[in-house]
């Protein structure tokens, strides 16, 4: 007889970023799948959805528990004519220099023209790029609803142990920006990442981190991670 295994439960929904950090890590290491990325091992997950109803950039869990230098370090990549020379792109350049297009600006002048708007869209890819590393963050999508902005976002890749809880900020300062620029204020930050994962290196940090342990993570990504090679 055959039986079925057990239906995942539904993605992670918290109130604060720190929040959906740490549900993120402990829902990968209780269903992610055994993966490799070149050498490196690593658990991966296909297909995470999280939803976070109140994002700020400034979080007690990721101040005590995160890589000051990875949150200013990525913080400073999603920024306005952010430029990093050992770097093939930065985020502020997809965002608000893609091919010469301030995107941003693009979302404003649209959810100003028409609030009620479904189509402020933007996509941080190059179309037919052969280039060896990708942006893991692709898309951005903002609606105005019930007075509040909205962001959404599409990560096609996410190292969620030693990344997540930077990107997120970096997401909660953009969707701040945004709402303020469109006249409202922040609301719900949700999104999707296709491949939600945590390299082997960092998986006995990870489960003391989610039981409570008094760490401070420290970035071994550039040491002991994968090199780009279009994945």
């Amino acid at each position: 007889m055959q039986h079925d295994k057990p239906a995942r439960p539904p993605g992670i929904h918290a109130q604060t970023i720190g929040e959906c950090w740490l549900g993120s890590i402990r829902y990968v290491l209780n269903h992610g799948q055994p993966h490799h990325d070149g050498e490196v091992g690593l658990i991966e997950l296909l297909g995470l959805a999280v939803e976070i109803t109140a994002p700020r950039e400034e979080d007690p869990i990721i101040l005590a528990h995160g890589d000051p230098a990875v949150v200013t370090r990525t913080l400073a990549k999603f920024a306005r004519g952010a430029s990093m020379p050992e770097r093939p792109f930065t985020y502020g350049q997809r965002i608000f220099d893609m091919d010469g297009v301030d995107q941003l600006d693009w979302m404003v002048e649209r959810l100003l023209r028409k609030p009620d708007t479904k189509s402020a869209t933007i996509n941080l890819l190059v179309t037919g790029s052969t280039a060896a590393g990708l942006p893991c963050l692709t898309t951005l999508d903002a609606k105005i609803r019930r007075g509040q902005l909205d962001l959404q976002f599409f990560f096609r890749s996410q190292n969620i142990f030693g990344r997540q809880y930077a990107n997120l900020a970096a997401l909660a300062r953009l969707q701040s920006d945004l709402a303020r620029r469109c006249n409202t204020v922040s609301g719900v930050l949700r999104g999707y990442v296709a491949s939600a994962h945590i390299y082997a290196f960092d998986i006995d940090d990870a489960r003391k981190l989610i039981v409570g342990a008094p760490i401070r993570i420290a970035d071994r990504y550039h040491e002991l991670g994968p090199r780009p090679s279009g994945a």
